[in-house]
């Protein structure tokens, strides 16, 4: 099927690797934007790796029902998500274990529906850049598509700025506009030297601004790393090409 941008401003959540906090960030954003009286929705193609309740034996998605929580439950499951599936995988490889195949057309007009629907839309992908969604395409594919300024999630600690370097690079020569990179502090057990230098370091190699450092469970918004001040992610996506932040 033939695809176009979407009428509506949004951000492409996308990490440099699987559990580097996408779900965290993207709902950090959510939960802002609405405290702001923005209609915001929450969209995730596709999804991988359930989760049986003890209890009564039925299958949920934690990433889709964190998504969920943060637009107050306003929109059926289907419509965040319309393609998950059990094993911890990769989507296409992941379907296959269940006879299944990844549908691309569903994937895109999942997202269509939602500019009816809200006034903001926040897109997080799957596992990191190149990471194949369809039996043909991967994460970056979707996002070349789907035309909004991206946002890099990255682990905090040693190791990210050579996978930060590397991931706005791969978005970069897709034609991609990296609206600005997250360091996200994932494991406290794993703490070491490199966090205090990081974001200087990869502010060192590219011009694409790293807009926050994200504590171990903070639970606030995600604020301008330097400044403390809020971000302005509807300016953000607006205007990626200049950072802009609330007082």
């Amino acid at each position: 099927m033939d695809v176009f941008p979407l009428n509506i401003p949004g951000l492409m959540i996308l990490g440099t690797d699987t559990d580097v906090g996408k779900t965290y960030v993207s709902t950090a954003i959510a939960r802002q934007l609405i405290s702001e009286g923005i209609a915001t929705g929450a969209y995730k193609p596709a999804c991988s790796g359930s989760i049986q309740e003890r209890n009564s034996g039925d299958y949920y998605w934690n990433d889709i029902e964190l998504l969920s929580e943060s637009i107050n439950r306003t929109f059926p499951l289907e419509r965040i998500c319309p393609q998950k599936f059990h094993a911890p995988l990769a989507p296409p490889v992941a379907a296959r274990k269940e006879g299944r195949q990844i549908d691309h057309d569903l994937l895109w007009q999942g997202a269509l529906w939602w500019q009816d629907q809200v006034e903001f839309l926040i897109v997080e992908g799957v596992g990191g850049v190149l990471c194949p969604l369809t039996e043909n395409t991967l994460v970056v594919d979707f996002a070349a598509e789907l035309k909004f300024p991206v946002l890099v999630v990255a682990r905090a600690g040693l190791g990210t700025i050579n996978h930060s370097l590397l991931t706005v690079e791969a978005l970069q020569n897709r034609g991609l506009c990296v609206a600005g990179i997250i360091l996200n502090d994932v494991d406290p057990e794993l703490s070491d030297e490199s966090r205090s230098s990081n974001a200087e370091q990869i502010q060192q190699w590219t011009t694409v601004p790293v807009l926050s450092f994200v504590p171990f469970e903070w639970q606030s918004n995600l604020l301008h790393h330097q400044t403390q001040d809020r971000i302005d992610w509807v300016q953000l996506a607006l205007h990626p090409s200049r950072f802009v932040i609330k007082e």
